[in-house]
This record gives C-alpha cells, structure tokens and sequence, in this order.
C-alpha cells in the first residue's frame, strides 16, 4: 500500500496498530496509533479487545511483522485490514507522528 493510501483511510477512521516493539514504538509512531507487539506473547490476547468489523492499518518497521500481524488477524475474522509498510516510509510522507 502507498503511504497516501494509508493516509486516507486513517483520515476515514481505521484503526492504526503499530506491530513494533515498545522501544521502537517509543522512538516514534503514527498519531494516535496502538501498539501491539507481534513478538509479545499476549498480542493474540490483545486482539480480543478489537472489533474485527473496523478497518485496520498495520505497520511496522519495514512491512515484514506487519504481514504477519495481518496474517493471524485474518485467520481471527478481522477482514478489512491492510499493511501499511514501514514506519521512515509513512513518516517521510507526512503522515502525522507522535
């Protein structure tokens, strides 16, 4: 996905996770943007407190756990959900971080 596209559907509302660990997510993130470590052993828990009838945009680093978060969120129901790549990639587009 182009971070444009990204853009517009959190400016629509989806839900931005960001799949990072803490301190990567601590160096920056999207605004507004929840973190739910893929390598956390409560992630899959983590998805129990999302409706999966929302639109989600996940990202990461460089796309790759974003892809898996994606992955196992589908085979948990959720439908609408798109990668969104790389964090230096969304932030060099504009996209509003924190």
């Amino acid at each position: 996905m182009e971070p444009a596209e990204a853009r517009a559907l959190i400016e629509h509302g989806a839900v931005v996770i960001d799949v990072r660990t803490p301190e990567e997510f601590a160096e920056g993130h999207l605004e507004g943007a929840l973190n739910l470590d893929l390598q956390n052993t409560d992630f899959f828990d983590q998805l129990g407190d999302l409706d999966p009838d929302d639109t989600f945009v996940v990202y990461c680093r460089s796309g790759s756990r974003a892809a898996a978060a994606i992955e196992q969120m589908v085979s948990r129901g959720f439908e609408d959900v798109v990668n969104a790549g790389g964090f230096d990639a969304l932030e060099a587009a504009g996209i509003a971080t924190q």
